[in-house]
This record gives structure tokens, sequence and C-alpha cells, in this order.
């Protein structure tokens, strides 16, 4: 049996089954309705924040739906591989995915300037772009290429700049290293000489204990510390600026979602409205206790890119982006009005976000 047929055929099971049961459980409510059952797949793991918030967003579509739309999700290898989820919801073999844009860099370089690009907005400034800005709109015109609508389903705020086992004093230090880093921000790093490995997040820890690689961006201290990262690397840098505020998307085969009537479309829309804020809110208030429970518990050493280091990933972030934008006109067009809103957003943030800060730690 071909891997797709079988595919094919535990979906066609796990649908049925699906159906049978929200009959049971509602008969007088969805006997004379449409009845839709979606099999989602995740690019993520079971555990942690995002295993738990992807299962939520399946969870509550079918409940407050009343069994109008069913949807089963697979995490990460529980029915494909983890870099596999975009392929088979870009089929139709499955009908809805979670990731991040930078794991299907391959698709398109466009693609990348979704999740984020090093130095540029944070989270709050990234929902700002994908809903009030030209965001929501340029995703869609390349996710409609792929057979796919686009939504922004999480964002993981600012990150941390990584584990290492060596110190990185200035930036020749990148040199030789094997290090884990997605999107834009490894491709810098791929300049200064680094050799960038992609990796599915189960497979990290094994990576950095076994040697194939040297150290690893994550997330944040609350996703880090659940890995067990400080328990293998010895300094843990910072600050991100590579993904200042990543985001997390929800793609939909557009076949499917053409399917739903219009209160069903705007049930997912406002599923994923709600978990693109609830998981960055939740990653921010853990991140406050793991942070400080990585320093005080576990005596992590926190190291600070230097200055000058920043400025020159700085310096190198541009002009990667700028190869980037030459790409394609895709590209060229997001580049452009991501740097055009950041731009905005700095001017207010001057006067809003940066000097308060300045002022709170007087």
């Amino acid at each position: 049996m071909t891997r797709r047929k079988f595919l094919k055929n535990t979906i066609k099971n796990v649908t049925i089954g699906a159906v049978v049961g929200s009959t049971l459980a509602f008969p007088n409510i969805i006997r004379s309705k449409t009845k839709h059952t979606w099999v989602a797949v995740s690019a993520f793991d079971k555990a942690g924040i995002l295993g738990r918030s992807f299962q939520k967003i399946c969870d509550e579509i079918t409940r407050i739906s009343k069994g109008e739309l069913t949807i089963r999700l697979f995490h990460a290898n529980e029915l494909v591989g983890a870099f596999e989820s975009f392929d088979v919801v870009q089929s139709g073999t499955c009908q809805l995915g979670f990731g991040s844009p930078y794991y299907w860099t391959g698709k398109s370089p466009a693609i990348a300037f979704l999740s984020g690009i090093p130095f540029g907005l944070n989270s709050q400034e990234m929902s700002a772009w994908f809903y009030f800005g030209t965001g929501m709109k340029l995703a869609d015109k390349i996710y409609n290429e792929f057979n796919l609508k686009f939504f922004p389903a999480g964002n993981t705020g600012n990150q941390m700049g990584g584990w290492f086992n060596k110190r990185i004093a200035e930036v020749g230090d990148f040199k030789g290293l094997k290090f884990r880093m997605p999107g834009l921000g490894g491709e810098v790093l791929k300049s200064y000489g680094t050799n960038v490995v992609l990796l599915p997040g189960s497979d990290v820890v094994p990576a950095i204990t076994s040697g194939t690689i040297d150290g690893t961006e994550w997330i944040g201290p609350a996703a880090d510390l659940g890995k067990g990262l400080h328990k293998i690397c010895k300094y843990y840098y910072y600050p991100g600026w590579h993904e200042p505020g990543t985001c997390l998307e929800a793609f939909i085969n557009l076949k499917a979602w053409s399917k739903l009537d219009s209160d069903l479309k705007r049930l997912v829309e406002m599923a994923c409205k709600k978990s693109n804020a609830e998981i960055a809110a939740e990653f921010f208030a853990r991140n406050c206790f793991a942070i400080k429970k990585l320093r005080e518990e576990f005596d992590v050493n926190f190291s600070r890119f230097s200055d000058l280091t920043l400025k020159l990933l700085k310096r190198a972030s541009d002009e990667v982006l700028l190869d980037y934008a030459s790409k394609d006109n895709f590209s060229k067009e997001l580049h452009n009005e991501i740097l055009k809103f950041r731009k905005e957003a700095m001017f207010w943030s001057n006067y809003s976000e940066k000097d308060y800060l300045a002022a709170r730690n007087m």
C-alpha cells in the first residue's frame, strides 16, 4: 500500500468515526444541517503551549458549531511528519494545518517574511500589521497560490537569542557552528559561516546530546525550560534579534474553506484570532516565571550579545532581507510593506513603549 493511499484510508476512517460520534451527541441539532469533518495536522508536538493551544482551537470549533464542523487534530508525527503538514493540506488530503510560515520557505521565499523578520515587528506590531495593515491581504495573496487560506493563530512574542556551548564574543564565533535556527535569522547566520540546520522540535534535544548540532534557538524561557535545554547547553544568549514576534499560523485547504457557510467561516476566523491573542499572552506570563526559575534554581548563565555583535547582525540582516526581496515580486512587496509598517511603529513606540519602559526602570 502506498503512503498516499494509507493516509487517505486512515483519514477516511477518522472522518467516518467523527461524523457518527457527532450525530450521536447532537441528533436533534445537526440532522438537517450540512456537516463538515476536517482532519487537522500540526508541525508541533502534543506537549507544550502550542500543542495545547491548537488542540483548543479544534475542540472549541467542534463544540461551538454543535458538530456542524468537527475537527480532529493530529500532532506532529502522529499522522504525518512535522514538515509534511503544508503538503497534505495543500493537496486536500487534510483540511487544516498549524505551523509557522518559515517552515515552508522551500515553497516560496516570500513565505518566510510572514513569520517575521530579524529586527522586525514585535508581537503587538505583527497583530496590528495583519489585522489593520496589509498583512492579511498579502498573506492570502501568497497562500492562495498554494490552494490555502491563511490565518494568524498565535505569536511567541520576543524570543531569546539561543543556547550555545561556547561563548559568542563576536560575530566571528558563529563560524563553523552547527546550529538550529529556522527562517531568515538562519540565513543571517549562514552569512557568518554557520552551518544552519532545520529540525522539528522533537529532534532538537537528541541532536544536541549526540553532537549532531552545537546549539539551538528555540522559543523563550517557558518553552526552553520545558524542553530541558538548560541541562545540555552552557550559555543562554539574549536578545532574540532573529525572532522579535514570530507568527504562528493556521492554513486551510481552499476547497474545504469554500464549502463552509458564512457563520462557520466566521467561527474559524474568531477562533484563530482568540488563539493569536491567547498564545502570545500565555507565552509572556509563563516566561515571567520560567526566566526566574532558570536563573535562580538552575543557575543558567544568561549572556547578552554585545552591542557590536547586534549592530553587525542588524547590518547582515538588512543585506539578507534585500537579497530575499529580489527573488520574486511577492517577496519584494512583503519586504517593502513590513519595513514601511516597522518605520511607523518605531516612530510611535519611541514616544510610548520605549520611553515608558525606561521610565518604569528608573
